[in-house]
């Protein structure tokens, strides 16, 4: 009986060791793989003037650069075959968390295309000719863009102004009140406003009227170091007559004129054309009112530096 009974444990024993041989190895596990998120589109721009023609702002939510060239953006004209897809240039980059924008209505290309006023839809796709994003844009005002609010976000919103080159959670610096019947010791001048809750770095902003725009004189550059408080001001004297030997200097007509402002990466980010302004006393200005919106209107009580409201 002990034989049996020791023969039949062996037996368990050596069969046991057999199964745990033929079990499958554990396979070693790495890193896992690196997601790529697509390049998408961020913000859009339909209101256009030749000045600041209309644009399409892409998004790169990763945080290495992505190749985006031979890239393509396009509305309806372009989807049916009417003309050609706008093909963005081989070799452009767009780094990490970074943002390119397209300027579609160059009037330079068989390409270029209007965006429509009242509302279309954009599309875009990739290098192999795969749509990737699209999207229908709602009738927009002139101060206004279509854009992810934060960046990358499923969630569209009517932005003013627009963010053009600029992240859609930080709205920029914009224009809010303009003195042009300057004299001696008050010159022409402008004066910004942060609309943000944070300070935000001026330096190498440029502002400046149609010499500026044509080319014919150089932009009026903001000093470095200029930093503009949350929800704060900075005046800029616009006239020539406060810069001796800078040929920057622009006066303001009383007739009325374009100006513009822009950031340190070139891109535009406000344009305001303000009418002729009474001349009967001089105290006036033309502002926004509230600081920051998009109502404009003579102020009959200037506030240079200081809120509009």
């Amino acid at each position: 009986m002990k034989k049996i009974l020791l023969i039949l444990f062996l037996t368990i024993i050596i069969a046991e060791f057999f199964i745990s041989c033929s079990r499958d190895e554990p396979t070693p596990t790495g890193p896992p793989p690196v997601v790529i998120v697509p390049v998408t589109l961020n913000e859009i721009y339909s209101q256009g003037v030749l000045s600041n023609p209309d644009w399409i702002e892409l998004y790169n939510p990763n945080s290495d650069s992505i190749n985006i060239g031979s890239y393509m953006v396009y509305n309806l004209i372009g989807k049916n075959g009417t003309k050609p897809k706008k093909s963005i240039p081989a070799g452009t980059y767009i780094h990490g968390m970074s943002y390119y924008v397209v300027v579609v209505n160059d009037t330079i290309s068989t390409s270029a295309f209007d965006l429509s006023a009242t509302g279309e839809t954009v599309w875009f796709e990739n290098g192999t000719g795969t749509i990737i994003d699209s999207v229908s844009v709602p009738a927009l005002g002139i101060d206004s863009s279509y854009a992810r609010k934060p960046d990358g976000a499923s969630t569209w919103v009517i932005v003013t102004p627009p963010t053009k080159g600029d992240a859609n959670s930080i709205l920029p610096i914009v224009m809010n009140e303009i003195f042009v019947q300057g004299v001696a010791g008050n010159l022409d001048w402008i004066e910004m406003y942060n609309p943000n809750t944070t300070s935000v770095d001026a330096s190498g902003y440029n502002i400046y009227d149609s010499g500026g725009q044509g080319g014919t004189k150089p932009k009026k550059e903001f000093p470095a170091g200029t930093i503009i408080p949350a929800k704060g001001f900075y005046v800029i004297i616009v006239d020539t007559a406060s810069y001796t030997g800078d040929l920057s200097g622009f006066g303001l007509s009383q007739n009325g004129e374009s100006v513009w402002l822009e950031n340190a990466s070139g891109n535009i980010i406000d344009n305001i054309t303000f009418p002729a302004m009474p001349t009967a006393n001089g105290a006036v200005t033309y502002g926004r009112k509230p600081d920051g919106t998009s109502n404009w209107q003579i102020l009959t009580v200037i506030t240079r530096g200081t809120s509009n409201n």
